[in-house]
């Protein structure tokens, strides 16, 4: 969510640290895969660990990346963790089961959580457009703000061309309004709710308009309103441009590809 998700958006940031940093970009490639596998209907998952295993093997050898990590749980509510490859490509050492990451993309889940929160209290309506929000903001070729709704921008159904095709340069920080402005150089990939298509041009907006309707920042909200809420004590919201991961340890290192917003440690969350 490479910079896929909203708001204080990360690119990632170039590595000035050891070689086992780049392991947030593979645990970050792990989560996709388990992400669907937590969606695959029960014969599909019935495979058990050694699909797991099997999974994380091929993302290690075929993805171009160090390490791999998962977290599953079962129906009784066991977790178990499975790992490939290695946590430090000079030494060799195991992948840390408890290490902090980047999740990318399923930051989009915190930031939907806080959306359907604002429309439980009535302050944003699901059916409105963008335009009700963000007045004039959204104007392109085949692109306008009057015609999309907040439903269509969590749903992917808003046409809105992705901003993360087009970036001239993904390893600097870009704001916002930045990526925003990328995207409405393209025009619309299809007319709102016509179709589906990933976007995360999408979850920029949906954080924009969580901003405008508290008057405060996005981080400040998913903190207030999700990560403290529900007791998530090793994640948080990086500030703007920081490219650092904090571990347990109180040490920071920069990622080669921290990709997302969110930092957590395990076990990884998943979404979508």
């Amino acid at each position: 969510m490479r910079g896929q998700t909203p708001q204080g958006l990360r690119s990632p940031g170039r590595s000035h640290g050891t070689r086992r940093q780049a392991l947030a970009a593979a645990t970050a490639a792990a989560i996709g895969v388990m992400t669907l596998g937590a969606l695959a209907p029960p014969a599909a998952s019935a495979a058990g660990p050694d699909a797991v295993r099997q999974s994380l093997n091929t993302l290690v050898r075929d993805g171009g990346v160090p390490a791999a990590l998962a977290s599953v749980k079962d129906r009784d509510g066991h977790t178990r963790t499975y790992t490939a490859g290695v946590g430090d490509l000079t030494t060799g050492a195991p992948v840390p089961v408890d290490g902090q990451v980047r999740i990318g993309s399923n930051t989009k889940t915190f930031v939907a959580v806080v959306v359907l929160q604002l429309v439980a209290e009535r302050r944003v309506d699901l059916d409105a457009t963008v335009d009700s929000y963000l007045p004039g903001l959204v104007r392109g070729k085949g692109i306008d703000g009057r015609h999309i709704t907040v439903r269509q921008l969590l749903q992917q159904t808003s046409g809105l061309p992705n901003y993360s095709d087009h970036l001239g340069d993904d390893v600097r920080y870009y704001t916002p309004r930045e990526l925003l402005a990328t995207a409405l150089r393209y025009p619309a990939d299809f007319a709102p709710g016509t179709r589906w298509k990933y976007s995360n041009t999408n979850y920029v907006l949906a954080g924009l308009i969580v901003q405008k309707v508290t008057g405060r920042p996005l981080a400040e909200e998913i903190d207030r309103r999700v990560i403290k809420r529900i007791g998530l004590r090793h994640t948080s919201f990086p500030a703007p441009g920081d490219a650092r991961i904090r571990d347990r340890d109180g040490h920071t290192r920069t990622y080669t590809a921290g990709v997302g917003d969110l930092t957590t440690g395990a076990p990884v969350p998943v979404d979508g």
